[in-house]
């Protein structure tokens, strides 16, 4: 055992990056770059915008340091005042406050000093503006090289040297399908002499479908992918259809979708004038596969950051509650997005993905699905129909009750708790606030709610005397009493104000409102009971044996009368409070009610969850024609309405103006569309960064999902937007853009430390390095099991909950993801948390990553397979093993020190005092799994050089 631990050392000894020194004052470096954009800028962001930014409610002292002013008494403050109130040492007027806790350190009030004594001049912020077109040398055009180069020239930086064939191979392998190339593959492409040898391998790599798996996973991180709802605080619940996302993210990238239209799809594919059961509808996951909140809000506050962190690097939500503290973005930019995306639902049965195979299923298997699924979905209609209509009689009856709650005043009700429980007698908010905006919205000349708004104008002293003067004075503008009588009649006309109400009303002491609301519920109590009993004695005289009644008798008053029809319009009509949609009114059952057809709809749901013909369906969203207002929410509370606001984008790159132009029922798609205007700066700068991070394990932005004031600028802001404009001329291909960067002598570099450039710049910002990288978790693994022999690389399907099937060999992203209970080794491992968006995984090394490599049963058996598979071949000794292993596993042959390392290894016999059990078939099967178990767990392994 000795003897393997100091093998396993030596096999993972690699040459990490040294640690880097701590960047000190490097202001004279600094007149290479913007000045403003890469040193004054950040300071300002992250000690003084939130104080005088953007957000108008919070600004102090009426002074804004984040854009630029006409204002010439704001200059003379800049000038005059500020540099004292940086550099004084009075607490009380020095700037940060102190009990801020971000205060100035003495390089950071020095560029301040500096940029305020040459005119204190602002620049617009980087990422707002327009991609600018980049020229090289003499008008040449310029190269990802080149204008590195330039950067790296004017820094004084030198390079590493290039790396050898086959390190480039590796790095292109992982980069682009996660698994290393076979020592075939290598010496096939050490061999080629071709000048495009690299693009020739390059194409290949992009052909493969392992190329959408690769990339497709580093987008369902973007994505918040998951296969469950999260929020469970025991057990979970999981989705049935998220992995045709899944799918089709990785179909997307297979097929090199323009990333436009890749945008486009996941926004509204709904409105793209696509079949009913196009594969493409799949891409809404986007939207819809995120964490699944109770809350109405809180899952559109989720959608909104996907949308604009995701794909634009903003953090717009940060405006849910008050105007962004660092960005120009209002809280009206937040919820003109909102407004966009608000009216849109999941449809109550999706659509079947049509094309989409899934291996193994038999038609019966899929007839029988289908078979159970109409099955089940008739027992949970039937209840529900049954048990909505009886709640619908309930609350008619009910009336007085949201009747005297509207006379008392109460303000709308907050729907967000529709997920709790009801009884019979509880007052239901949602059908509270549809009482109240239908009441409002008619007017005081209706008939039958006409008496109830001017009452409800009366004052309140004096109310009694003024309610039957302006009662008096109603029933006189109707016909005289003795007609009303006529008014009954089968296609007679109503008078102007419904008798009924009125003699109700007279009948009654009218003190104040509640009692206005009391005879009123009485009235449509009666009215209610009245109809239920004419339309069964009505329906009795259909049966043959009953006396004929002509429509006309007198005995058909309350069915034929236009007095009582005005009454009932209120009860019964399209659109009246208890006209409830079905989808509405299921979550206002009782609890017995809504529990036992919450256990059918589980039924449902776990038929298509378990069922083995079930056939896969797009979590789509649609969206209604109809306009729906909507607001800002005071202080992020929907309760409280401020503006209205009409569905839209971000201001600050809109021309001042977040509004724009939809068709109706398409306010997602317009949203789609102006995210990827070629006018938009930030898309394609996120995307050509999101793909440059992937090469080189950091973006040209570092903070890759912040591109705001409080985000890095890029370190080669040239470089930045010749790769975007490249992008949009090359037809948003992501494909394209790989093979420009992967060309590229940068691309080339090794991982190796270069002193001098270190001194200069410690953060490698200018790329004199390639920084060494350590493979991620689903690389890992699907590395092991491609060298083991054991990868499967179909495509498509469930996910694999490799928990509880670890005899799976799928790659790894198609295993189950749970977002309610994130695994032990997923979070080692860094992978990403599904609960939130993510641009850029965290990049640690832990102890526990190494324990794994020890002790994990998933290694040793991929080392069993491989000592298995060494064993098997007709190699005629220990040396040509060793060979096979090194090339298999490392895609390179092992030099002499390590072939004779490893032979004394695999030769020896343990100290036990048995020699003759070491010397049998298993102790030497034991020992070559030692050995590929060490260099499966050895950093050259986990590494990318």
């Amino acid at each position: 055992m000795t003897e393997f631990r100091l093998l396993l050392l030596v096999c993972m000894t690699c040459v990490l990056p040294l640690a880097q020194p701590l960047r000190g004052d490097d202001l004279n470096a600094s007149t290479t770059r913007s000045d403003y954009a890469r040193n004054v800028a950040p300071i300002l962001a992250e000690k003084c915008l939130q104080c005088h930014g953007p957000d108008e409610a919070n600004r102090q002292a009426d002074l804004r340091l984040d854009r630029a002013t006409d204002d010439e008494v704001q200059r003379a403050t800049l000038k005059n005042s500020l540099l004292a109130r940086i550099n004084t040492d009075d607490p009380d007027l020095r700037m940060p406050p102190p009990d801020f806790g971000k205060s100035l350190d003495a390089s950071e009030r020095k560029q301040l000093q500096t940029w305020i004594e040459s005119g204190a001049r602002f620049e617009g912020h980087w990422a707002f503006q327009p991609i600018s077109s980049v020229v090289g040398a003499d008008s040449s055009a310029p190269t990802i090289d080149s204008l590195i180069q330039k950067a790296q020239d004017a820094r004084g930086l030198t390079t590493a040297p290039k790396i050898t064939k086959r390190q480039w191979l590796r790095r292109a392998y992982i980069d682009l399908i996660g698994i290393p190339p076979t020592w075939e593959e290598v010496q096939a492409y050490e061999s080629d002499p071709s000048s495009i040898a690299e693009q020739v391998v390059i194409e290949r790599l992009l052909d493969s479908s392992a190329y959408g798996q690769r990339w497709g996973k580093y987008w369902l991180d973007l994505a918040r992918y998951a296969d469950t709802h999260g929020g469970a605080a025991i057990g979970f619940t999981s989705f049935p259809f998220s992995y045709t996302y899944r799918d089709y993210v990785i179909q997307a990238f297979n097929d090199d979708r323009p990333y436009d239209q890749f945008i486009l799809e996941q926004i509204a594919a709904d409105q793209l004038g696509l079949e009913a059961n196009d594969p493409r509808l799949a891409a809404l996951g986007f939207l819809t596969v995120g964490m699944q909140f109770r809350n109405m809000h809180d899952t559109l506050d989720d959608q909104i950051d996907v949308v604009t962190r995701g794909l634009m690097g903003l953090t717009v939500t940060c405006a849910r509650c008050h105007d962004h503290k660092f960005d120009a973005i209002p809280t009206r930019d937040y919820y003109a997005i909102y407004a966009a995306l608000a009216p849109s639902s999941v449809p109550g049965e999706l659509p079947i993905v049509e094309g989409y195979h899934v291996a193994g299923v038999t038609q019966e298997q899929r007839d029988a699905y289908f078979a159970q699924l109409e099955t089940l979905k008739t027992q949970y209609d039937e209840m529900a129909r049954d048990q909505i209509e009886v709640m619908k009689q309930r609350l008619r009856m009910q009336t007085g009750i949201y009747l005297r709650e509207l006379a008392k005043g109460l303000p709308e009700q907050d729907v967000a708790t529709a997920f709790l429980s009801y009884r019979t007698d509880d007052i239901r908010p949602v059908v509270y606030n549809r009482w109240k905006s239908y009441v409002a919205g008619l007017g005081s000349d209706d008939a039958v709610f006409g008496m109830w708004h001017q009452l409800t104008a009366l004052p309140v002293e004096g109310f009694s005397a003024a309610a039957a003067q302006l009662l008096a004075a109603l029933a006189a503008e109707n016909p005289d009493a003795a007609k009303i009588p006529e008014h009954h009649a089968l296609g007679a006309i109503a008078p102007k104000w419904n008798p009924l109400v009125l003699e109700t009303l007279k009948s009654k002491p009218l003190d104040s409102m509640l009692d206005v609301a009391d005879a009123y519920a009485e009235l449509f109590t009666r009215v209610h009971q009245e109809w239920l009993k004419a339309v069964q004695a009505t329906a009795l005289e259909a049966i043959s044996s009953q006396t004929v009644v002509p429509d006309e008798d007198a005995q058909h008053l309350v069915v034929n009368s236009p007095i009582y029809r005005q009454l009932r319009r209120h009860l019964y009509g399209k659109n009246s409070p208890t006209d409830l949609p079905d989808e509405v009114a299921a979550h206002l059952l009782n609890r017995t009610i809504a529990d036992s057809l919450a256990g059918k709809q589980g039924a449902i749901h776990g038929h298509h969850l378990t069922s083995p013909g079930s056939v896969p369906r797009a979590m789509m969203l649609e969206e209604p024609n109809t306009e729906q207002e909507a607001f800002v929410f005071l202080r992020g509370n929907h309760m409280a309405l401020g503006e209205s606001v009409k569905p839209g984008f971000l201001s600050a790159i809109s021309e001042g103006s977040s509004e724009f132009k939809y068709q109706p029922g398409m306010r997602r798609l317009a949203l789609a569309q102006a995210i990827v205007s070629p006018d938009n700066p930030l898309t394609r700068r996120v995307i050509v960064n999101w793909i440059w991070q992937q090469h080189f394990g950091q973006g040209l932005v570092r903070t890759t999902d912040d591109f705001g004031t409080r985000g890095t600028p890029p370190s080669n802001p040239e470089l930045l937007d010749f790769l975007a404009t490249k992008f949009l001329a090359e037809g948003w291909s992501v494909k394209k853009m790989h093979m420009h960067i992967m060309l590229s002598d940068a691309y080339r570099l090794a991982s190796v430390e270069v002193n001098d450039s270190r001194e200069i710049d410690p953060e490698n910002e200018q790329l004199w390095r390639m920084p060494r990288r350590r493979l991620d978790f689903e690389s890992m693994r699907d590395s092991m099991l491609k060298v083991s022999g054991e990868l499967d690389l179909s495509i498509g399907g469930r996910p694999i909950d490799f928990s509880t099937s670890p005899s799976s060999r799928r790659r790894t992203v198609y295993g189950f993801v749970n977002r309610d209970i994130v695994s032990n080794l997923s979070s080692t491992f860094d992978s990403a948390n599904p609960n939130a968006c993510t641009l850029k995984r965290p990049d640690t090394l832990v102890p526990q990553q190494t324990l794994f490599a020890l002790n994990s049963d998933f290694i040793q058996e991929r080392a069993a397979r491989l000592a298995t598979l060494v064993m098997e071949t007709d190699l005629a000794d220990n040396p040509a093993r060793v060979q096979w292993l090194y090339r298999r596993i490392h895609s390179r042959e092992a030099n002499d020190d390590e072939v004779e390392l490893a032979c004394r290894f695999v030769e020896a016999r343990a100290v036990t005092g048995d020699s003759a059990i070491e010397a049998t078939d298993q102790a030497t099967q034991r020992r070559w799994e030692s050995l590929a178990h060490a260099m499966l767990a050895s950093n050259e392994f986990s590494f990318v050089d």
